[in-house]
């Protein structure tokens, strides 16, 4: 009798493994195009190899190789360029159009492009996005973030460019900028004698060079009317 039950029990399990991710991670977007090598480290340590459509879960780490380049939506109609050589991560995301929405992105090294959705309309303060000691908070925009290493056209940093909209600012350290339209938030690897850790550059930094995914990005956020004849 305590073998049968036993043996029911361990069928119990075994059919519940695969619909176990679900339970563990909020569902928050999907892939809507990938190039090259591109994953998602999952929240429980599995690692996937995404695809056009993949699900992407709260907690994921989306990870991109030398040739690799990933664009997301989240179900917010949010969407991320997650460029190569990159690492991003999915921190927060809810969204059930209540008070209570909010949407957290964290650049853990390369460059990412993003494009606030639903929730940045509702309530821009419930849409942050960070890269080292900086957290970046949005107006309803469209921002490039991307942390430059020493020997690069630019100078090594953290950056904020702004495609268009504004974004605030804001170092651990206290210190906080506000960030218009073809403006750049500047976080130096390395101070200079007297130079502020947070500056605001009037030049746009070269590493901002558009791709067929930002073509996409920019017809999916601003798609054109048909035409009739």
């Amino acid at each position: 009798m305590l073998k049968n039950l036993c043996a029911i029990s361990l069928s119990g399990l075994l059919f519940l493994l695969p619909f176990s991710k679900g339970f563990a991670a909020e569902l928050a977007g999907e892939v809507v195009r990938v190039k090259g090598e591109v994953t998602a480290v999952r929240a429980d340590g599995a690692k996937d190899s995404l695809e056009k459509k993949s699900k992407v879960y709260v907690g994921d780490k989306i990870k991109t190789g030398g040739d690799g380049q990933t664009l997301i939506q989240l179900k917010d109609q949010s969407r991320l360029i997650v460029r190569k050589d990159s690492e991003v991560e999915i921190t927060a995301f809810q969204y059930e159009k209540k008070d209570t929405d909010k949407v957290e992105t964290s650049l853990i090294s390369g460059a990412l492009r993003a494009v606030s959705g639903k929730i940045a309309k509702g309530n821009p303060a419930s849409s942050k996005y960070s890269a080292g000691t900086a957290t970046i908070g949005i107006r309803g925009t469209d921002i490039e973030i991307a942390f430059i290493g020493d020997g690069q056209k630019d100078r090594a940093g953290i950056y904020n460019y702004v495609h268009d909209g504004a974004t605030n600012m804001k170092l651990a350290s206290g210190e906080e900028a506000d960030i218009a339209k073809e403006k750049s938030g500047f976080v130096p690897k390395d101070l200079k004698p007297g130079e502020a850790r947070l500056q605001v550059l009037d030049t746009r930094p070269a590493f901002i060079q558009g791709t067929g995914f930002d073509t996409l990005i920019q017809q999916l956020t601003n798609p054109r009317l048909p035409s009739f004849r």
